[in-house]
């Protein structure tokens, strides 16, 4: 799910290629109680399928003069002089100015360029059901929190079509799949599984410099994600466009200054999103400790500030209204039962 802000930053404008659903707001579940909606008067998102996004573009940047090769792994990084090699799965080496590494979760070749990795072990397991034959579907996403549901994250079903949704969830602490039949048995009992995805949810946040000698990361590799969600679209996007121009610049430089348009990624990105990310980081590492009780709490006294959470609320910036809540009296006087549950998760 990708909203209308996020692509208009990335130069992009919403496309019937990639299309699948509008959405106008969300639902949010407790784990016990009545949902909480915030819904906006005009749409925010688009409900996009991730594989023709990726196919259009990739298109685009054939059309643009890339060279795409499939099947191409990259295996390891070294550097010559002033140069750099990637040597690929099938031992191909290649010699060139400047590396790129946006290849996602897992990537090793931080390391092999002398930079930090994010924290691997803060990979959630996740799993999606496509969903054909639910109930009517709208133009709303549901969220659904609680440690029955998905300790330590949450689930999430989002509509594709009149009678179709994409529902998942993330959870280090159980069985996802587990979860996930429940889940799926409670709410769309009749609905078919079309497809079944795997994947991981990467929460542990950025690294500390995204930049080494002819060489630069971006996106899940660099940990360049929403903590609270584990989505990077738009934030990773608009980073790898950055380290795009720095390394285009980098590698028709022929002066000792060079290595100043790698820096000047790393400050540019992190003037824009980083302050975001740690606000995003701190709610993550609090919510996932919360027992339901204190969920149950968080939720109620969340519901009385909707207008003001629909006015402030950004799908791609949560740092904002994030700190903005955390102030609210109410959630202030939820802070003993926030560190009686920080001190038990400590020891579970």
């Amino acid at each position: 799910m990708v909203s209308f802000n996020g692509l208009k930053l990335l130069g992009l404008e919403a496309s019937p290629v990639y299309t699948q659903r509008v959405i106008n707001g969300a639902r949010f579940y407790p784990p016990n109680g009545e949902p909480v909606e915030v819904r906006k008067q005009e749409p925010v998102a688009l409900v996009v399928n991730r594989m023709k996004l990726d196919q259009f573009l990739a298109k685009k940047a054939i059309a643009g003069g890339t060279e795409l090769r499939t099947n191409a792994r990259a295996s390891k990084f070294f550097r010559q002089e002033d140069s750099a090699r990637i040597t690929l799965q099938n031992m191909e080496e290649i010699a060139c100015k400047i590396v790129i590494d946006a290849s996602g979760a897992g990537s090793r070749l931080p390391e092999q360029a002398g930079l930090q990795t994010p924290d691997w072990s803060q990979l959630l397991p996740g799993l999606q059901y496509e969903l054909d034959g639910t109930s009517q579907q709208g133009d709303m996403v549901e969220l659904f929190f609680g440690n029955h549901v998905a300790p330590g994250f949450f689930a999430w079903s989002i509509p594709t079509g009149d009678r179709s949704a994409r529902v998942g969830l993330a959870s280090r602490k159980a069985n996802v799949k587990k979860l996930l039949d429940g889940l799926v048995n409670d709410h769309w009992p009749k609905a078919v599984i079309e497809t079944t995805k795997s994947g991981s949810v990467l929460v542990s946040g950025p690294i500390g410099r995204c930049w080494a000698p002819n060489f630069l990361v971006a996106g899940d590799a660099a940990g360049q994600v929403k903590q609270t969600t584990g989505g990077g679209i738009v934030i990773g996007g608009f980073c790898g466009q950055l380290a795009g121009k720095a390394a285009a610049s980098f590698a028709i430089s022929k002066d000792e200054q060079a290595l100043g348009f790698l820096q000047e990624y790393d400050r540019k990105w992190k003037e824009l999103f980083e302050a975001d990310l740690r606000g995003m980081n701190l709610a993550r590492k609090v919510f996932a400790s919360l027992s339901d009780d204190t969920l149950n709490h968080a939720f109620e006294a969340l519901g009385n500030h909707l207008e003001e959470i629909e006015e402030l609320g950004d799908m791609d910036f949560q740092g904002r209204v994030i700190t903005q809540m955390l102030s609210k009296k109410e959630l202030v006087k939820l802070l003993p039962r926030v560190a009686v549950d920080s001190i038990k998760s400590l020891f579970s």
